[in-house]
């Protein structure tokens, strides 16, 4: 039962997240979706594996005795009953209070959980911001408050557990005992015996009891966790059927929707019985292949999270079929925010949307996105092939439809040149692709899908000048006869829109064709325009070519050059001026460009296969001096040697030195806790000899063994208490120091571990967070039975055998016979064991990256395919579970029938001892309980095999990550030199190739030298290693050859965290953590480093102080995970104002600006360039206006420099950036 119920609270939580991820404000949140919910299933898996099975069959076995205590001597039982009452009123009292501090206990844990796996989902933001130690101070700060709340809870559980289970009902037993003795006496010995051994019984179960109540508490409370995210209802449903038996018992439709019903439409039920107060069930129009006519009439929107701001302020609009619209404004207008109303994440506060005269409430979500294609501004890849990426547009694809996607979206050429084509893995968020790669895979999954609707969300933003005019023909092509919305920030990608919709705070302040826009120099997209002009020359380039379709007039321009001359102010003859300049501009431009390309193959191939021999034995050679030179740094914590077996287990006690005071002590006191249980059996039988004793000694021999006896119980109680804490304290202590250690040792590791498959997020989060618990399991809930279990069994077999050998060498033949059958259970156990961490590592990864991107599932409808392939990981894991399963059923049962029947063996075998004068009855008695005690000691020692075979799986899993040495760098190190740096970097011979693509050759041979203050661009075609530059200079990874020289210091010999302080970078697509804006601007920063004059400072160079001041909480304000909160523009201006507020020495821009719109992007490219002044900068750009005032141009193609210098000279020298500029125009 237990592997089918947490398999299916894993599929069914796991699909409840997807529902109602948009419910929370952010979206979704990685510990809380994932890992939270492992966590809750694994307590839930154990309490109903491990301790309800044992709960249940105590409680029967408890009722069964003493029903049979009842009839044999109903007084003497009812004063032993007497203490349940007691006993259950104290549980129901400790268990709320219990419940209620393991309930904000699990919050800081899944605080904890959360904090880990949005560092490794953002590892290369931590790194480049050296904000390891401030995120492990993070931690710390949590895990200690975590720490802290536990502590109280096992003091008071230890406590508890001793008084109540121990003291009172060991009390209560001896009372009982002896007042049985005094009752039956010498009427009926044997009577007493049998109540005596029944009672002793039940003491001994009774006790056990509380560990595993406290196991079905802690999986009640997390049921009750999962259970509301079960019943979570997602503010827009998107379920396919509805159950029609539940429509019928609709009591009354009060509650529904005040709209005109008709048969299909949308019905919102009202209260249904049997179904709960909150079963509103809702039925959707079917969808129909749509003409793509998209209606905004008067809708108003605030989003979730920030009801007070609202978003959209009347917005009313209208798309006819097949027109191409482009909604242009600047960042956090609400251009994106139309879009997802659209593919109805949302709904609107106010008004309605409509598609094809349909509101979009009464029609299935899943149906409209399945009629729309979705480009959006940050592209999400997930980690598999290139094909398999673009196959998610279109599930049902063909290769040929998937190499035919490819092309239109000009992605074709670069994926046809890696290795393995289409088969090439992208690697987690598409890593292992460029910006531009990566955005020309996003729009072919788009295209394969045939929409009736395509929006573009600055789908271009990412590529270069040569590829976004390809993709562009592309897109227009795509675009014919589909209805289009473009959303841009660079205006030459909406040249060809039949209408412009110009978007200011929600409201639309301008619209009409590009032509009539154009005309007005006072409008507002005239100004966006001005301020994106490419350059200053006489006439502009902008052409208009007319055609009519369908009777429609459409015009077509692009955008250049806008110092026009004043005869040019006159509409008509500005239209006449660009056509004519920019039909010559495309002429000249297809002619040399096309040469251009033809000559570039015919020169390169030879070079490139010579250099690929070079660069093969470089690499070889290289690989193995970093490995030497960086083993030196490793001074961290590590524990050399191989593990094998329990050995793992062992080093990492032995390192956990802060618990020697606490293991010292909890190891004697519960050895001796398990010891006093062996006093039970001699007290059993002192009460029986002195029941055969005169009646005159029965009351003095009462009192003698009443008062030893009460005295040896209240030494045990004590003991039981210090005991218990002990062990729970080292436990606990134990799995927060090994968490520390692994998270502490994974932040050392440079970016190239984190592209290796087998440390993905998931997987990394779960063995900080899962392995350590199950050794927790073992350390901390078990070793209190443990100890006591090792040294009681061979203590009472001993006493045994030294009372009488005989009878203890028969009784003990149950030991081998239980060793036989949980041998079986150990070898299964062992094959699987393994087995089902790695599925569980592979599962817990997939729900991660699922439920972080749930955005582009859910605009692709991929939500039950990733069900799918969600539940196919799972049943790896449910076949191991359910074999393991039955085997442990097995063996259980055969040790408990064993068991009883070698005890009716061993009553006869008593009688004829006990005839013949071989054996006292006290003796008997005294044997058989003694080996019955050590039977059960064992038992819970052989019962702890599965535990302690995942102990020592995962002790290995934590040992191979504390020993491993950082693969590229320490970034936790102290060595290393900190010079002075005035900003002259450079790059010497440097050849580089990503170690998860060491046959792919990125950088060739690359020299750049940038002087102190120097501004320096560096452009390209997409993947010609621009960032792969950028990430040199930042020392993200070791080059394969070569040196990266920092005020000629190698940067090798420089403390990475010191060189990242004053080498600062801001991505191309911008990383914000689920912290308040403050946080994310000085993310990395000590305390003593900022102040608010700073921030702000930082904030107004980066254009967005206005808007923080705007919000309620200003720069307290949450921008929620990944920064979900705001626009990708207002992501981009916080990230350039985290990098500004470091003052760095070296700038590294990449594509910094590519997300901002027209009137942003000039102020912040105005302070960005009076800020570079102080500083050496480095701009990788795709778009070349804003590079045009650079010191030096530097032209990048395949990892070479095949052109430098100014922006002039280049233009003069009408080479490849020359062609690239044309192409912009």
């Amino acid at each position: 039962m237990q592997f089918r119920v947490g398999s299916l609270i894993e599929k069914r939580g796991h699909g409840s997240r997807q529902r109602c991820i948009r419910n929370r404000p952010g979206g979704a949140v990685l510990g809380v979706s994932q890992p939270e919910g492992a966590g809750h299933a694994d307590s839930i898996y154990h309490g109903i594996a491990d301790h309800l099975p044992m709960v249940i069959f105590i409680s029967s076995y408890l009722i069964v005795s003493l029903s049979v205590c009842f009839y044999i001597q109903w007084d003497v039982t009812l004063v032993m009953f007497s203490a349940l009452p007691l006993l259950i009123l104290t549980r129901m009292i400790f268990s709320k209070w219990f419940c209620k501090t393991l309930d904000e206990e699990v919050n800081l844990q899944n605080k904890m959980t959360n904090l880990v796996t949005e560092t490794f989902s953002c590892i290369r933001t931590v790194i480049a911001f050296s904000a390891q130690r401030q995120t492990i101070n993070k931690y710390e700060r949590i895990a200690n408050e975590h720490g802290r709340m536990t502590e109280e809870r096992l003091r008071a559980s230890s406590v508890y557990d001793a008084l109540a289970q121990v003291l009172l009902t060991e009390l209560i037993f001896t009372a009982a005992l002896c007042y049985g003795m005094w009752r039956v006496g010498n009427d009926n010995p044997g009577r007493l015996a049998a109540l005596a051994i029944n009672m002793l019984y039940m003491c001994v179960t009774s006790i056990s009891i509380g560990f595993h109540w406290n196991g079905v508490s802690n999986a009640r409370q997390n049921a009750a966790e999962m259970r509301s995210i079960l019943l979570e209802r997602p503010m827009i449903e998107s379920d396919k059927s509805v159950d029609k038996d539940i429509l019928k018992k609709a009591k009354n439709t009060k509650d529904m929707w005040d709209l005109n019903v008709k048969n299909g439409s949308t019905v919102k039920i009202g209260p249904c019985e049997g179904a709960g107060p909150e079963a509103n069930l809702t039925l959707y129009k079917a969808v129909p292949k749509g003409q793509g006519t998209i209606r905004f009439n008067d809708v108003h929107f605030c989003y979730p999270s920030r009801p007070d701001i609202e978003v959209l302020k009347g917005v009313t609009l209208d798309i006819k079929q097949g027109e191409h619209v482009a909604i242009v404004g600047s960042s956090g207008s609400g251009k994106s925010t139309l879009t997802a109303l659209i593919l109805r994440f949302y709904d609107p506060t106010k008004g309605n949307v409509h598609l094809d005269d349909e509101d979009l409430r009464l029609m299935n979500p899943d149906a409209i996105r399945a009629e729309i294609g979705l480009v959006s501004q940050e592209p999400v890849l997930f980690d598999g092939t290139i094909s398999d990426n673009i196959r998610y547009g279109k599930l049902d694809a063909t290769q040929a439809d998937i190499n035919d996607a490819a092309r239109k979206a000009e992605a074709w050429q670069f994926i046809s040149a890696l290795p393995e084509g289409m088969k090439t893995r992208v690697g987690d968020r598409g890593l292992q692709l460029s910006g531009g790669q990566k955005q020309r895979v996003a729009i072919a999954r788009a295209v394969i899908r045939n929409p009736s609707v395509i929006i573009f969300d600055e789908a271009t933003s990412a590529l270069d000048t040569k590829h976004e005019g390809e993709v562009q023909k592309a897109i227009d092509a795509a675009s014919q006869g589909v209805t289009t919305i473009t959303i841009a920030h660079r205006l030459s990608t909406v040249k060809n829109s039949d209408r412009i919709i110009v978007l200011e705070a929600g409201e639309i302040v301008e619209e009409g064709p590009p032509e009539q826009l154009m005309s007005n120099p006072n409008g507002r997209f005239w100004r966006m325009y001005t301020d994106q002009r490419l350059d200053s020359v006489p006439i502009s380039t902008m052409h208009l070519s007319t055609h009519t379709t369908g009777g429609k007039l459409k015009g077509k321009f692009s955008m250049g050059p806008t110092d026009l001359p004043k005869q040019l102010l006159d509409p008509e003859s500005r239209r006449r001026a660009w056509a004519r300049s920019s039909l010559g501009a495309n002429k000249r431009l297809g002619k040399s460009y096309s040469v251009l390309s033809t000559d570039r193959q015919k020169l390169t191939l030879p070079v490139m296969s010579k250099k690929r021999s070079r660069l093969d034995k470089s690499f070889k050679t290289n690989v193995m001096e970093i490995a030497v030179e960086e083993k030196s740094f490793d001074e961290d914590f590590t524990l050399p040697g191989k593990a094998t077996n329990l050995s793992a287990v062992w080093r990492l006690i032995k390192s956990f030195k802060e618990g020697y005071t606490y293991l010292a002590a909890a190891i004697p006191v519960t050895i001796l806790r398990g010891l006093f249980f062996l006093l039970v059996c001699f007290e059993v039988a002192s009460v029986l000899e002195i029941a055969m004793a005169p009646d005159t000694q029965v009351t003095q021999q009462v009192l003698i063994v009443a008062a030893v006896y009460i005295a040896l119980i209240i030494i045990k109680t004590m003991f039981e208490a210090v005991g218990r804490l002990f062990v729970a304290l080292y436990g606990h202590g134990f799995c927060v120091h090994m968490r520390g250690q692994m998270f502490r040792k994974l932040l050392r590791h440079g970016a190239a571990y984190f592209d290796e498959e087998q440390n993905t997020p998931g997987k990394l989060v779960h063995k900080v967070m899962t392995d350590t618990a199950s050794l927790n399991r073992i350390l901390g809930d078990k070793l209190d039975l443990l100890l006591p279990a090792v040294i009681c069994s061979f203590v009472s077999v001993s006493i045994a055998l030294w009372i009488n050998w005989k009878l203890a060498l028969f009784c003990g033949f149950q030991f081998p016979a239980f060793f036989m059958f949980r041998l079986v259970e150990l070898r299964e156990t062992s094959k699987r064991q393994r087995q089902m961490i790695e599925e569980e590592k592979k599962a817990a990864n997939l729900a991660t990256v699922v439920l972080s991107n749930m955005s582009t599932i859910k605009a692709y409808t991929l939500q039950e395919h990733f069900d799918a392939i969600f539940y196919n990981a799972l049943k790896p894991l449910q076949s191991a579970m359910k074999r393991q399963s039955c085997i442990s059923a097995f063996v259980f049962a055969c040790q408990f029938s064993f068991t009883y029947i070698l005890i009716a063996i061993t009553l006869h075998i008593g009688k004829v001892m006990m005839l013949s004068n071989e054996i006292t009855p006290f003796d008997y008695l005294r044997v058989v309980l003694l080996t019955q005690f050590g039977a059960n000691f064992i038992s819970q020692l052989i019962a702890s095999v599965s535990d302690l075979t995942r102990a020592r799986v995962a002790a290995e899993n934590i040992l191979a990550v504390i020993n491993e040495p950082p693969t590229d760098m320490d970034n936790l190190t102290d060595e290393g030199l900190r010079p002075r740096v005035v900003g002259r970097i450079a790059l010497q011979n440097v050849e580089f190739r990503y170690p998860s693509r060491p046959i792919v050759p990125i950088l060739k041979n690359l020299t750049i030298q940038v002087a102190p203050g120097q501004s320096v661009a560096i452009v390209g075609p997409s993947g010609s290693g621009k960032s792969s530059v950028i990430a040199m200079f930042h020392r993200m990874y070791t080059p394969t050859s070569g040196q990266v020289l920092v005020d000629n210091y190698n940067v090798r010999s420089i403390n990475p965290n010191y060189l990242r302080r004053v080498v600062v970078s801001v991505g191309q697509e911008p990383t914000l953590f689920s912290f308040t804006i403050k946080e994310n601007i000085t993310y990395g920063l000590c305390d003593d480093e900022f102040n608010m004059e700073k921030i702000i400072k930082a904030a107004k160079i980066a254009h967005i102080h206005d808007f923080i001041k705007s919000l309620p909480n200003g720069y307290e304000t949450e921008v929620g995970e990944f920064g979900a909160q705001l626009s990708g523009g207002q992501k981009q201006r916080i990230a350039i104002a985290r990098a500004m507020v470091r003052d760095p020495k070296v700038l590294l821009l990449d594509e910094a600006t590519a997300a901002l719109d027209a009137t942003s992007e000039k102020a912040v490219q105005e302070a960005l360039e009076s800020a570079s002044r102080h500083c050496t900068c480095i701009h990788v750009a795709h778009r070349l206006s804003s590079i045009r005032t650079v010191d030096k141009i530097i032209v990048l193609v395949e990892g070479e420099i095949a052109e430098q210098g100014t922006h002039q000279e280049l233009m003069e020298a009408k080479g490849l950036y020359y062609e690239m500029n044309q192409l912009e125009l």
